[in-house]
């Protein structure tokens, strides 16, 4: 299984409110479960982006309460 076939398996099956949601990008939101271990990855296909989390940080943004 490749990295982009793990994450939309990974996306597939994270609800919003599950995801990570990284604080410290400025332009994507992290769609990886909460409390995941690598890098940040938002978006699909040809857009999807992937990134290190700000050393300066904890592993993972708080969840969103709604």
């Amino acid at each position: 299984m490749t990295i982009d076939e793990r994450l939309d398996l990974e996306f597939a099956y994270t609800t919003y409110a599950d995801s990570c949601r990284d604080l410290y990008s400025l332009t994507y939101r992290c769609r990886r479960p909460y409390g995941h271990d690598g890098v940040h990855a938002a978006g699909f296909g040809a857009h999807r982006v992937r990134w290190e989390h700000h050393p300066g940080h904890g592993p993972d943004a708080p969840p969103v309460s709604r």
